[in-house]
């Protein structure tokens, strides 16, 4: 698109067409030119004007400098930035300054035009010129600071046409870029100074007035560098560089900078650099997390088919299953295709928040980075706030009111079932689909730790390490025993009793041929062939296709649109295939008979004994177990006898419990060579000369007998693979039972239960997606910190998301949205692996995706066990603790506080109950009570805040926590102050922050502006009168007023003057930021 050629100042006419034409300009050099955010500028400049002539009634004009670039004379002028706008001043000092990089097009030989504008009516953006001036930008980086006359084109009043209505005067800082582990701190000196050539410029007029005016540099060009204004003592002799921020451009794009100098209490500059960027993650991590549901959806329709033909009712019951299973994995599919041909900007515009393609994305994700340096303190670091809005399925509506009201409904039923029941057993009854569906999850997580062990006995074996072999038949011994508890008797005894009444016998043919022509494909495709009985009316199988057909019919393109993405869509062939085809043989077929639950359990106990005599004879030392202990305690006593002596919650967990203390003893690190498999049980003491470099690699398991002898592993392979068998068939009797718990399941909770999965699953997957970029901002953009990653691995990060929703209509859905899905973050398992490495068993294709220029957390596990595998840097991995009683895997400690500030939330506190909002806080509050217990056990050195001067250790969280408590207590109307007492307690303890509201546009701008002028008045000593100043400069030139144009066009917030006056005093923006009517 070819841009306009504008005189100097005819676009300053139209204001619409002046943002548009910014729009234009900022997004042709961010496509253009990727900037480097650590990317050392030509120079940096401060500017101050000074004597600026006032109106005919004496009154100070309200001054804005606004800078244009040029790469040459006859060139058009190109706008570059500007400085906020100071009221009713003739010496404003501004504390935006600019940068001027090469990436951004420009160079030494390049001309800066300084236009001073006064600023008549801020909402309209009413504006008249002062003056201007031209200056070379390789003059400017050769000196250090001058000040210059400001020439007026216009007649004002007082002077005459081209004299000097003032005087600008400019500071110029040459910043250097920091070096990998540079402590240099040597004044700067700067170089022998040059003439500088000022040319200046009248409209019309592109040639100079006068010969070249030689200023000559000034005494303090030599030496160490005067850099300030004059109205401010001598900086400090220090040197100033620019951050490091390694591979921040692997993780994010489209960076937006802005730099600022403010004055601290001491007399000294802050150096503030503020970067707006997209995350990569928002549109490529949603889709491992739709490629693990849909794989769950698929292994549940299996579990159906499984049962074969059932008789009436239950047939009507399994097809409704059938369908919903199949609408879910279609659903899940397309969103996934979307997300996976999606092309355009890498963050989720707001004003599409009810458009369901994306809606498994964040809204308007970003990452909001402050650095800030003070000179005088030697002090500086990164402050980040991960932004973006409510994690929320706004497309599906809100007519039930969010996860959290339709959670109490599904509740609800289970109430209504236990009125009715009047038993002790109501809970156990109304829980048998949780039980079984928690039984089937520990199931595959233990068999998946016990093939672990088989391997590394193998490779034991093979290489006759016969040292440390009995161990990890123990630890197998140990982990069968705990297979077994499980699952309960009486519910596999119960299913079954179902099965035997209630499925068809059917007489099934040899073969079956299905023909896949008639479901829309090609003539030439393969014909399937059956031996389950589909030809049969009544079978799931026939039930599927037939589901099939209608699908194909009422779409007419199926067969043009087809996706050949991987594991895309699901079509009838493909999941018949994958049912009868399975090679894991971990689902009964519909002609299967299920195996004695009696005959399970004696296989794999007779399977480990055959282990254990196998490696006495070969090692001559084996496990001390024997047949009868390997049965758990009370094994065949059911759980409702057991609900008459105790509480079923406590016995329904007491198995989970134990699956954990029994996980917890071990876990897998990588960083072996070549991406093999490690594995490192923590707690069998294996000796070194067991525990060496073999044992944590992976291996194939042996095929062929050793040159020296028989081959040990041969001996060991047919008990091995007996356990696996036998592992085999108690998961699946475990599955069948699940699929008929759930075809029991009250037909309106079933349902109710499918479509809170959904509206979970997208909620999730938002609050998800902002949580691992904010954790691999923390690990890759930012140097390694000992600390943080001493408190990750030893107690996990404290994370605070706060949001500004109000508990009101839509956005109280909302609330209810957020907390579910905030609250789901705690049972995920994170686990830190080498950015090249690979781990686990079900992680063999962990592997470099050419199409991902960085690292990609990999998912894995279940709804209800989720695992993500974070790459790590060389570095940061160097730093982890690998001793025995630590671990690399962490969970995170989310801690949710909400206020509203609106309008609606001065309405709302008024006539509406805030109750369930200050419950929310108070429980999350207590949480993080108890984060600070265990974080205080870590015993961590004490920091000292530098910011006064006597240094003093830093506030006191415990005083914090009080003061934060007693705001929670006191019945204010739109108490911020919480939210702000518990940013700071989270920085304290090195937590991340998240920041929300409905777009993440608007109110999460002044909360991310007011949250990093807080941090530079707590930790940089920021001067007390600059705080507003600093707060405006932040709302109007900085950051966020670029997220408001890029989401809708406008460099405005959404608010209008009533919206405005509504909010907190310290959430308002300055005049003429604000007025857009897009959210």
């Amino acid at each position: 698109m070819a841009l306009q050629v504008l005189a100097p100042y005819d676009y300053f006419l139209s204001l619409d067409f002046l943002f548009r034409y910014i729009f234009l300009t900022r997004f042709f050099f961010c496509f253009l030119f990727s900037p480097d955010v650590s990317e050392s500028p030509l120079c940096e400049i401060s500017i101050s004007c000074d004597n600026l002539l006032c109106d005919s009634h004496g009154r100070a004009p309200n001054v804005k400098c606004v800078v244009h670039v040029r790469n040459g004379p006859g060139q058009n002028w190109i706008k570059y930035g500007s400085t906020e706008l100071i009221e009713r001043s003739s010496n404003p000092i501004f504390l935006t300054t600019m940068s001027f990089r090469e990436s951004d097009g420009v160079c030494e030989q390049s001309d800066a035009r300084f236009t001073i504008f006064n600023v008549r009516e801020r909402m309209t953006g009413t504006q008249t010129m002062i003056g201007h001036l031209i200056v070379s930008l390789g003059s400017l980086k050769n000196i250090d600071r001058i000040r210059l006359p400001i020439s007026s084109s216009s007649p004002h009043p007082g002077s005459t046409p081209h004299s000097h209505v003032g005087f600008l005067s400019i500071v110029v800082w040459n910043l250097e870029r920091e070096e990998r582990g540079s402590t240099e701190s040597t004044p700067c000196r700067a170089t022998a100074s040059q003439p500088t050539h000022i040319r200046r410029h009248h409209e019309g007029d592109e040639k100079t007035v006068g010969d070249m005016i030689h200023i000559q540099p000034s005494p303090s060009s030599h030496g160490f560098s005067h850099r300030r204004t004059q109205s401010l003592p001598p900086r400090l002799g220090y040197k100033l560089k620019i951050p490091l921020q390694n591979n921040f451009g692997i993780l994010y794009s489209q960076p937006f900078m802005q730099t600022y100098r403010f004055h601290s209490g001491l007399g000294g500059d802050i150096f503030v650099h503020e970067i707006m960027a997209e995350s990569k993650f928002s549109f490529l991590f949603p889709q491992q997390l739709l490629s693990l549901w849909i794989a769950e959806e698929k292994e549940l329709l299996q579990e159906m088919i499984g049962l074969g033909e059932l008789r009436e009712p239950w047939h009507t019951k399994q097809v409704k299953l059938l369908e919903r299973h199949l609408w879910l994995i279609n659903v899940y599919t397309q969103a996934r295709n979307n997300l996976f041909h999606y092309k355009g900007t890498d963050f989720k515009l707001s004003s599409t928040k009810f458009d369901s393609t994306y809606e498994f994305v964040p809204l308007n994700l970003h990452l909001q980075r402050m650095w800030a340096q003070n000179e005088s303190l030697h002090k500086n670091g990164f402050h980040d706030i991960i932004t973006t809005g409510a994690y929320t399925a706004t497309s599906q509506g809100f007519q039930q009111g969010g996860l959290g009201r339709m959670l109490n409904s599904y509740k609800q039923f289970d109430s209504n079932e236990k009125t009715n029941l009047k038993t002790h057993s109501a809970w156990y009854l109304a829980n048998k689909v949780n039980m079984t569906y928690e039984s089937v999850q520990g199931i595959k997580r233990l068999r998946k730790e016990i093939v672990e062990r088989m391997q590394v006995i193998m490779k034991l074996a093979k290489e006759r390490k016969t040292h440390g072999l009995h161990r990890f038949v123990e630890d197998i011994y140990h982990r069968c025993r705990l297979l077994l508890s499980i699952c309960d008797q009486s519910l596999i005894e119960e299913a079954f009793d179902f099965l035997e009444h209630q499925k068809v016998t059917l007489s099934i043919p040899t073969s079956t041929s299905v023909d896949f022509d008639a479901l829309g494909r090609s003539s030439d495709a393969p014909r399937l062939i059956i031996d389950e009985g589909i030809d049969t009316p009544n079978s799931p199988l026939r039930s599927v296709v037939e589901l099939f057909k209608k699908r194909a019919e009422a779409s007419k393109e199926v067969s043009s649109s087809e996706d050949h993405t991987p594991d895309s869509g699901l079509g009838i062939e493909d999941v018949v295939k994958s049912f009868l085809d399975s090679p894991s043989s971990n689902y009964y077929r519909p002609s299967e008979e299920p195996e004695p639950w009696d005959l399970t359990q004696l296989n794999i106990e007779a399977s480990v004994i055959s282990l254990n005599s196998k490696v006495i004879s070969l090692a001559g030392q084996g496990a001390n177990i024997s047949f009868s202990s390997l049965r758990p305690i009370q094994r065949a006593q059911s759980v409702k006898t057991q609900l008459n002596s105790g509480s079923p919650k406590v016995i329904s967990d007491s198995w989970r419990k134990s699956l954990r203390e029994e996980s917890s003893s071990s876990t897998t690190t990588s960083g072996s060579k070549g991406g093999k498999l490690s594995l490192v049980p923590l707690n069998l003491n294996i000796p070194s000369s067991v525990a060496g470099p073999d044992t944590t690699k992976s291996f194939p398991v042996p095929s062929t007998v050793s040159k020296n002898g028989e081959d040990w592993g041969e001996e060991l392979r047919a008990s091995l693979k007996k356990l696996r068998l036998a592992m085999d068939g108690l998961l699946k009797t475990s599955r069948l039972a699940h699929s008929i718990f759930r075809l029991q399941e009250n037909a309106e909770k079933s349902q109710l239960g499918y479509v809170i999965k959904y509206r979970r699953d997208v909620c999730f997957s938002q609050a998800l997606t902002c949580l691992v970029t904010a954790l691999m901002g923390r690990l890759w953009c930012r140097k390694p910190d000992p600390s943080f990653l001493y408190v990750m691995t030893r107690q996990g990060p404290l994370v605070t998301f706060h949001s500004y929703l109000t508990y009101l209509s839509d956005e109280a859905s909302m609330f209810w949205d957020m907390k579910v899905a905030i609250e789901d973050l705690k049972s995920v398992e994170f686990v830190l692996t080498l950015q090249s490495g690979r781990r686990g068993e079900d992680e063999t294709d962990f592997e470099p995706n050419p199409r991902l220029p960085f690292p990609l957390p990999k998912v894995s596990g279940s709804r209800s066990n989720l695992k993500i595998l974070l790459p790590v840097p060389d570095g940061v991995f160097a730093m982890l603790p690998m001793g025995s009683s630590r671990s690399t895997s962490f969970v995170v400690t989310p801690v949710f506080l909400n206020i509203g500030i609106n309008e609606n939330a001065s309405y709302a506190e008024r006539f509406k109950s805030m109750e369930s909002q200050e419950k929310s806080n108070h429980d999350n509050y207590s949480r993080l009570l108890d984060y600070h217990r265990q974080y205080q056990s870590l015993s961590l050195p004490i920091k000292y805040n530098n910011s006064k001067r006597n240094s003093t250790p830093e506030p006191n969280v415990p005083r914090l926590l009080d003061m934060l408590h007693e705001e929670l207590l006191a019945k204010k109307k739109k108490n911020v102050e919480i939210i702000h007492l518990s940013a700071t307690i989270t920085r304290l303890m090195m937590g991340l922050r998240l920041t929300s509201c409905k777009s993440g546009k608007d109110r999460t701008a002044m909360a991310a502006t007011l949250e990093q002028v807080q941090i530079l008045s707590q930790d940089y000593d920021l001067a007390e009168h600059e705080f507003q100043l600093a707060l405006d400069a932040m709302r109007s030139e900085g950051t966020r007023r670029e997220n408001t144009l890029k989401n809708i066009g406008q460099r405005k917030y959404a608010f209008n003057s009533l919206q405005v006056f509504a909010l907190p005093k310290v959430y308002r923006p300055p005049p003429g930021t604000f007025g857009a009517t897009t959210t």
